[in-house]
């Protein structure tokens, strides 16, 4: 049998075929630029339409404050419109077939916990650094998603504990507040480098590059800490584009230990890991929730 699985993010929408064997074929990316629910949806029909007849399901990550059950969007996240809908029944309605929907940080953990950096874990937290930092939490091997389904939803910590007006993690350890640092102290035009441009400058042994990424990890190191206080869970599961430079992980990892090193009294320590599936992992994720909505 195959489904189609999709992952909505704010700047696209990826797809793929899968079987059960979660083998992803067909794969494919369409730009979101949409006004409206309808739009949207219309643009899923769209995304569908080659592949009716073919498929037994659709299996949806996307972004937002969700209730994966009834298919109702507390927030659409990057896509606004689609607050106070419900995605399930909207896209059954245009496609004809069965449709699941999960929060797509809780996409990406069900993905490593399935067959990735997770499989041995009953308690974990995925954090995935992009333009702001979503995170999932597995609690006894199954997806917590809170009283009302905003559990993990880290972009609106705030960092520091003394002043209620500071700015939330989000603007502190998102991939921008890496560039918009190092911009800011190399005196370069803010938005003239990529995630990828950074690197470079970082391979190249730029100093400043360094400094940014170390106070970079230092923030997100600390974040971390706190959580294992709180949650006490087996590891931590980096995604996002960032995960995969090793140097990001490996310098993250020494902060959360110098964290540990620093506490009056010893803690049990998290293990820090890569996400096993990087740009695929919210299309995986997605379709094991489709097959197995219990985790």
């Amino acid at each position: 049998m195959q489904y189609l699985t999709m992952d909505v993010g704010g700047s696209g929408i990826k797809y793929a075929l899968a079987d059960e064997s979660y083998a992803l074929s067909h794969k494919g990316v369409v730009p979101t630029s949409y006004d409206s629910h309808g739009d949207f949806i219309a643009a899923i029909g769209r995304i569908y339409e080659p592949f009716r007849g073919a498929v037994a399901g659709i299996a949806l990550s996307c972004c937002g404050e969700l209730d994966p059950t009834s298919g109702y969007m507390f927030s659409g996240g990057a896509l606004v419109f689609n607050a106070g809908t419900n995605l399930i029944e909207s896209v059954e309605a245009r496609c004809g077939v069965p449709v699941s929907l999960e929060n797509d940080a809780n996409c990406a953990l069900l993905a490593e916990v399935h067959d990735g950096c997770l499989t041995d874990c009953r308690n974990a937290v995925a954090l995935i650094i992009g333009t702001g930092v979503g995170g999932a939490i597995l609690i006894n091997g199954q997806i917590y998603h809170g009283s009302h389904f905003h559990s993990g939803n880290a972009s609106f910590t705030k960092v520091d504990l003394c002043d209620p007006a500071s700015p939330p993690l989000a603007w502190l350890s998102g991939v921008g507040a890496l560039l918009a640092d190092y911009a800011q102290a190399a005196g370069v035009p803010a938005g003239s480098l990529d995630g990828r441009a950074f690197f470079d400058h970082l391979q190249r042994g730029e100093p400043t590059a360094a400094e940014a990424l170390d106070r970079f990890c230092s923030r997100l190191g600390q974040f971390i800490f706190n959580l294992q206080i709180i949650l006490d869970v087996d590891a931590f599961a980096i995604g996002g584009g960032i995960s995969a430079q090793p140097v990001f992980v490996d310098l993250l990892n020494d902060k959360v230990q110098a964290s540990f090193d620093s506490a009056p009294v010893a803690l049990p320590r998290p293990q820090i890991r890569s996400c096993r599936y990087f740009n695929d992992a919210n299309l995986i994720g997605a379709l094991h929730h489709h097959l197995a909505p219990t985790v």
